[in-house]
């Protein structure tokens, strides 16, 4: 049986009153809210049904970790079934999942991972070489995940030292590497596995069903290692495109929780009874991408018109409502270490924008950028806004609206220019390794800079912390000079949840609480 919402927790005030109470007393929201976090959530509890309304899915969707996209629905299905050797908490510090503890040499090159005692939903143990094995499979041509076959790819040697450790050494010093490892695509199953869409792995939940696009439920493993995490006796992640539609469905009840509310409106969540807003700033930014291999985004004097014609405060205002700032063309927030500080912020100018466009040897030009409900909600009003800004430049701006389905297969890393929202990664190298150094399958800019790519890999493994700083500001320069990229808007991660839900520190690391929400969350007692 569903568990039934609650108006409130039963401890004398329920949120609001607990916040009105706290603010009245000086206290900031934030600080209210992380209060009642403190207080009222803290102790987990166990059973009850969860039903969570997510987006992103498609019906190409797949739970094999080499085909990983890391879109929400899916996501979270494979994080309900499988576990990583590391997680992060939401200070972005690496905590054990399979891994039980784990150490590195005097030199930074070589790592020992000891295993918990665990066991897939088959009731096989895992062990040392089911971790080999499914890392291994990243390096397979079969890949489309980008991280994985970076990440297991920068191992010189990968290998199993009895049933219960794993030992990896590097080709090059990255003191980053149980960060790394937490990547929501580097999930273990047991060897030989292969069918991945069974789900037999060593997480919370069993697999039940499994629609691509559609929807996932799942119940308690019996056996599962962790007391802390799967609280919930069963779980259904329903894949809902619309916003407005998740919206309706945790204000009615048939659903718990839901991600990424329209921002515009969400704060008539938080005058709900029984229902918060929640957010989670992070490092998720929203971008447009612009294929600098097809023409005319080639020449980047079109690229830097396109940069210098949005207004990017007014799309933070009344796209993402005011929940979150304004990028700068670089996917580094303001809050990760070695963000640019020198970096001037990249204004509205339409003048500059058309002679950079005069440049090229133009005075107009007409553009399709491609949006849809499927890249992110928001995602056609907000080209729509950029095409009334860049017309006064010469630059004419048609949005192209597409169907959801399929938006990550079909439009982005096809499309000339397209809408695209990214999760954020915990350092500067791992998020520009993924998406920007020209060998990333998921450079979905096709940009190739060698003065970039070396950088990047020197920067990697410099010891020296000031000028490993300088390294990467001048990484964060040149994509803002010269990348493919428009990275108009960071904004923080959204969950509307009914009060009747616990939970510890909401992650932003991604959305849904890491895409761990399933996990993590629990019902109230």
């Amino acid at each position: 049986m569903k568990h039934q919402r609650k108006p409130a927790i039963d401890r004398g005030l329920d949120r609001r009153q607990f916040m009105n109470a706290a603010m009245a007393t000086g206290m900031t929201a934030a600080a209210a809210s992380a209060l009642w976090t403190r207080t009222a959530h803290a102790a987990p509890s166990h059973g009850g049904h969860v039903t969570v309304g997510t987006d992103g899915g498609a019906s190409v969707d797949t739970l094999d970790p080499i085909k990983a996209i890391g879109t929400d629905h899916v996501t979270m299905a494979a994080l309900c079934c499988f576990d990583a050797l590391t997680e992060l908490q939401a200070d972005g510090t690496p905590v054990g999942s399979l891994a039980e503890s784990w150490g590195t040499s005097t030199d930074g090159r070589t790592w020992t991972f000891k295993l918990r005692e665990a066991e897939f939903h088959n009731g096989k143990t895992v062990t040392a070489d089911d971790v080999v094995w499914s890392l291994n499979r990243h390096l397979s041509d079969d890949n489309t995940y980008a991280e994985g076959k970076q990440i297991v790819g920068s191992l010189e040697e990968l290998k199993s030292d009895g049933p219960d450790t794993v030992v990896m050494v590097q080709r090059e010093v990255n003191f980053d590497l149980p960060v790394h490892l937490s990547a929501f695509g580097l999930l273990i199953g047991p060897e030989e596995t292969t069918d991945w869409e069974r789900g037999v792995g060593s997480g919370p939940y069993v697999l039940e069903e499994f629609t691509p696009g559609v929807r996932f439920s799942g119940h308690k493993y019996e056996n599962f290692y962790r007391d802390a995490q799967g609280c919930f006796d069963s779980v259904e992640l329903l894949n809902i495109e619309d916003a407005s539609s998740r919206a309706s469905a945790l204000l009615s009840g048939s659903a718990d929780v839901i991600s990424q509310p329209d921002a515009r409106t969400a704060g008539l969540l938080g005058s709900t009874d029984g229902v918060s807003l929640l957010e989670a700033p992070g490092t998720q930014h929203y971008t447009t991408a612009m294929r600098t291999d097809v023409d005319p985004f080639t020449d980047n004097h079109i690229r830097l018109a396109v940069k210098y014609g949005i207004r990017r405060q007014e799309i933070v205002d009344k796209v993402f409502g005011g929940f979150g700032y304004v990028g700068n063309d670089h996917p580094i927030g303001r809050s990760q270490q070695f963000f640019n500080t020198d970096l001037p912020q990249r204004q509205y100018d339409p003048d500059k924008a058309a002679w950079h466009l005069k440049e090229a040897g133009l005075d107009r030009i007409a553009l399709k950028l491609k949006a849809s409900d499927g890249a992110f909600g928001g995602s056609v009003d907000m080209g729509v806004l950029m095409a009334e800004s860049m017309a006064p430049a010469g630059i004419d701006v048609t949005v192209d609206r597409v169907p959801g389905d399929g938006y990550w297969s079909e439009v982005w890393l096809v499309a000339p220019w397209c809408c695209v929202y990214w999760n954020g990664r915990p350092t500067i190298d791992w998020m520009l390794t993924s998406a920007y150094i020209s060998t990333s399958s998921w450079n979905d800019t096709y940009f190739t800079n060698e003065r970039f790519d070396s950088l990047l890999t020197a920067a990697r493994s410099e010891p020296d912390q000031a000028l490993r700083r300088d390294m990467y500001f001048e990484l964060q320069e040149i994509l803002n000079m010269e990348g493919g990229t428009t990275v108009i808007a960071f904004a923080s991660s959204l969950i509307g949840a009914s009060d009747a839900l616990g939970h510890g520190e909401i992650s932003g690391n991604r959305r849904m609480d890491d895409g761990r929400l399933a996990r993590r969350w629990w019902f109230v007692a």
